[in-house]
């Protein structure tokens, strides 16, 4: 009832509609309508009441609820209801809560989304900073019938979707994928991505991929072991505040694409899409990795996301996970 008389304002608005004439469209009461009106402005939405006149909406709470995003969304796979959208104001992970979800029998295109984290997870068991109307958190499950060897191609789709989305409502900024998983502007990290799974050694059953997009931080809100190494949508624009739910829904209809022409035609075009916005190919780099660190020029991606190294004796070697601790710097 709450999100159709929602819809039923957005429609009229600015103009005012009656509580009459809800309730006859609705079938139902007009104490009923009232009903959810108030929780309409419990939930933010600035809905003005007139005695003679009725209702109107005047603004949109800059909250991630399911009604918002899912507005004009039409994705086949990914949040391709409301109901799959599933919005906290907190949660400690959303990875955590959608795990939880996944363990219950969620269908696949199934969305976790937190106005806030208390725990935010990064990669090799880092925090993630995930304050309250800051960012975008959020995690979509997949259940893809693929050999377990392409695992890792889904953290180089979703960077894909990430910076795909953030060129189509934010051309002036420009946003690269540093190998495996960071999106950077400006040499900084504005988002990271952390894929979770549970298979046996033949069966994937799900796959879980968190990502936090930094979106209207500014310099003071980093901490300061941060402020050099990060930014935010924000800080890199520096002009105004963005909608977030806006640019939510950009990064599940970029998913929701590349996911869909990957079970169709397999990994070739994530792999090209990706290599056309990394800043590591063609870079002399230091990776870190559990057998060591290896310095040397990054020469390419596997068609399985491996990163390929030259050394300096023209050693080559492949590495599936690692992080790149030292590059060089673009001039």
């Amino acid at each position: 009832m709450k999100e159709t008389i929602l819809k039923l304002l957005k429609n009229a608005a600015p103009s005012y509609l009656s509580g009459e004439e809800m309730a006859a469209k609705l079938k139902t009461s007009r104490t009923s309508i009232w009903k959810s009106i108030k929780l309409l402005q419990k939930s933010g939405y600035n809905v003005e009441g007139s005695p003679r006149r009725g209702y109107r909406l005047l603004e949109i709470p800059d909250l991630l609820y399911p009604a918002e995003i899912s507005e004009g969304l039409q994705t086949k796979i990914i949040a391709n209801r409301p109901n799959l959208i599933h919005h906290f104001m907190q949660v400690d992970s959303t990875n955590n809560r959608l795990k939880l979800l996944a363990e219950e029998g969620a269908p696949e295109g199934t969305v976790v989304i937190a106005e806030e984290q208390t725990a935010g997870k990064g990669r090799l068991g880092r925090s993630w900073l995930s304050p309250g109307g800051k960012g975008i958190w959020l995690s979509f499950l997949l259940r893809p019938p693929k050999p377990m060897e392409e695992i890792s191609v889904f953290t180089l789709l979703t960077a894909v979707a990430v910076a795909n989305a953030l060129k189509n409502k934010l051309p002036d900024i420009e946003a690269g994928i540093k190998w495996p998983n960071d999106i950077l502007i400006q040499d900084r990290k504005v988002c990271g991505i952390l894929t979770e799974l549970k298979a046996e050694a033949d069966r994937l059953h799900y796959l879980v991929t968190g990502l936090g997009l930094n979106f209207n931080f500014t310099r003071s809100d980093f901490t300061p072991e941060l402020k050099n190494s990060a930014t935010s949508i924000f800080a890199g624009d520096g002009s105004h505040l963005l909608s977030r739910k806006e640019m939510a829904g950009e990064i599940l209809r970029e998913i929701d694409v590349i996911y869909q022409k990957y079970l169709t035609v397999g990994t070739d075009d994530i792999l090209v899409q990706w290599k056309a916005q990394n800043v590591t190919l063609g870079k002399t780099i230091t990776l870190k990795s559990l057998g060591g660190s290896f310095s040397g020029k990054a020469l390419d991606i596997d068609k399985y996301g491996a990163l390929i190294i030259a050394g300096p004796g023209g050693e080559r070697r492949r590495f599936v996970a690692g992080e790149i601790i030292a590059q060089e710097v673009p001039k």
